[in-house]
């Protein structure tokens, strides 16, 4: 980009929804264009044809179709788009379960209740500043080996 052209602001947000209620689907809906699909295959296929800017799925009792949609993304051959930011909604947590979902390949996750332009201004702070990315041999997604409080299990090869 020229430095001296001014930049120009990015397009609507646009949104891959993964199992939002209908409440909430209309309410983002209305702040960002939407893709809406309930399994983590019909996601999967969603992202080879719209081009989403980050990805709200929304965890109910089960982290199952999370899970399975993040195991395809994050890894590097075979994701539709490597890198892209997902937001999980979450009814409850505990520290174990955002952990657990952090290692998946979650890039940020939103405790409920949560309103429509709280998400769509995370989500575009997510497209134009998107985290640190890794990739090794089966992942490729945001850094995850260090967990925020000291969670790290494995070896600290930085010390001595």
């Amino acid at each position: 980009m020229n430095p001296s052209q001014p930049s120009t602001p990015p397009g609507p947000l646009r949104a891959l929804l993964l199992r939002l209620s209908t409440a909430e689907r209309k309410a983002v809906a209305e702040v960002a264009e939407i893709k809406a699909t309930q399994t983590a295959a019909d996601a999967v296929a969603a992202l080879r044809g719209f081009t989403a800017d980050v990805v709200v799925t929304d965890i109910g009792t089960s982290d199952r179709e999370t899970k399975a949609f993040l195991e395809v993304l994050r890894h590097p051959r075979r994701s539709p788009r490597p890198g892209l930011p997902v937001i999980c909604l979450l009814a409850e947590s505990s520290p174990d379960r955002v952990r657990a979902l952090v290692r998946a390949g979650v890039d940020h996750v939103m405790v409920k209740p949560i309103s429509a332009a709280a998400l769509v201004e995370l989500a575009a702070s997510l497209r134009d500043e998107p985290v640190e990315q890794i990739q090794v041999a089966d992942y490729g997604g945001p850094d995850r080996r260090r967990l925020p409080g000291g969670a790290h299990t494995g070896p600290d090869r930085r010390k001595g």
